[in-house]
């Protein structure tokens, strides 16, 4: 078995029946002071991140983990039902104010910081973050951006075989530009409004261009052999770090391909390689041993679970996806990179395919993800309708938020924390 081999085998390695399909999501959120200064991500003279963390990590719901600017994300246990995972989602909301209310601390759920810039962060202490910081020095221009100052809600689901996760893959890379406009929250940078930029996906589209953005700006843009053109990909994405025999993260500069390949030749390949390697790339549908949507800002807590629904509504009904298959299988990929470039915009009277609007393909994708999630028969339509509603008649939160905070006559501190 070669190492492109292994590496398919061990995104098929977890595959089960279409009856036992999960899904997980994971939450980052920001946490501030009673000053409303950024907490410290590694432990010193005051209350940090690391501190926190460590309280959470008693609690049995989920997992806790530290992004590199201590941001704090939580990833819910799988469930097939989404009253599942918003229950599980309202427990970890409670057991995190617990600890903030004592601390005199609070949470902000926002795609990026509104008020710092890099600079004013910390990086934390771990080895694989600060060779990571490196990197992004010789790559894009907002790498540190991205590490520091973003949040996301990110959505797991089970695959359940090769054809499964190519029709969601290419699916939920073509929907790209409609996800990041529907759940748009990053209003502010540096303290100032900033427009119709789509902010945090404009980040990530200036991060690190040899493992970030959609696939079909790595050449995958069509259904036929996207699993084998993935795996083509990821072998030759720069690597950042490797283990070593005892698991301890190494500097690397090779490409991933040739770091594997190197373990492979000698028999000393574990899945634990394939992992790390995996974890490094950034794209906005990611593959591991699951599928990974990663192109949603954090949302406001009380919509966190619209997207959740959004995504679920369109892939879990096959009609639905040979709705959409047959629309964007019929792309080229001129349409396809045109397309793409709304995605960095809050302006929904842009002109896309087919000569519809950015807006009116925003509806047509939105209406069907209700028709999926009414089929599912479980009154999930809830945690979407009303959201959706409210985004086509005012727009984004991004554009709702600036339009507000101009109309309030408060410091943007004020704004954000009352």
């Amino acid at each position: 078995m070669s190492v492109k081999e292994q590496l398919k085998s061990y995104i098929l390695s977890k595959s089960i029946s279409s009856e036992e399909r999960k899904l997980g999501i994971e939450v980052e959120c920001f946490i501030f002071d009673k000053n409303n200064n950024r907490i410290p991500v590694n432990k010193g003279s005051s209350f940090s991140a690391s501190d926190l963390l460590k309280e959470l990590e008693s609690s049995s719901n989920g997992n806790y983990s530290l992004e590199p600017g201590g941001q704090i994300e939580w990833s819910s246990p799988p469930s097939y039902r989404l009253k599942d995972i918003e229950r599980d989602l309202l427990e970890y909301k409670d057991s995190l104010d617990k600890i903030l209310n004592r601390e005199g601390f609070k949470s902000l759920y926002i795609g990026v910081d509104p008020f710092n810039n890099p600079r004013e962060i910390d990086l934390i202490a771990q080895k694989k973050y600060l060779l990571m910081n490196d990197n992004m020095d010789k790559k894009g221009s907002l790498g540190k951006w991205m590490m520091r100052n973003t949040c996301s809600i990110q959505i797991n689901y089970d695959i359940i075989d090769e054809p499964d996760l190519e029709e969601l893959t290419f699916i939920l890379d073509c929907i790209h530009p409609v996800t990041s406009y529907l759940f748009s929250n990053s209003p502010f940078i540096e303290k100032k409004p900033n427009g119709n930029l789509n902010l945090r996906n404009h980040i990530w589209e200036n991060t690190d261009s040899d493992r970030c953005r959609s696939l079909v700006d790595h050449g995958i843009f069509k259904l036929k052999d996207l699993l084998e053109l993935y795996l083509e990909f990821a072998l030759q994405v720069p690597s950042i770090f490797k283990l070593d025999d005892d698991f301890n993260i190494q500097s690397s500069q090779s490409a991933l391909g040739d770091d594997l390949k190197s373990r492979f030749d000698k028999g000393l390949l574990r899945p634990e390689d394939i992992q790390a390697a995996l974890h490094q790339i950034f794209t906005n549908v990611r593959l591991k041993n699951l599928i990974e949507v990663r192109d949603i800002d954090c949302l406001p807590f009380e919509h966190i679970m619209a997207p959740v629904a959004f995504v679920t509504g369109l892939i879990t009904n096959k009609k639905i996806r040979k709705e959409l298959l047959l629309i964007f299988e019929n792309w080229s990929y001129e349409d396809r990179s045109s397309w793409n470039e709304l995605g960095s915009s809050l302006d929904g009277s842009l002109m896309g395919p087919n000569k519809k609007t950015f807006l009116q393909w925003i509806d047509f994708v939105g209406k069907l993800s209700l028709k999926g999630l009414k089929s599912r028969n479980l009154g999930e339509e809830k945690y979407f309708s009303e959201f959706f509603e409210f985004i086509k008649s005012k727009g984004p939160i991004s554009k709702q938020r600036q339009d507000s905070f101009t109309l309030s006559d408060q410091s943007l501190n004020k704004f954000i924390f009352r």
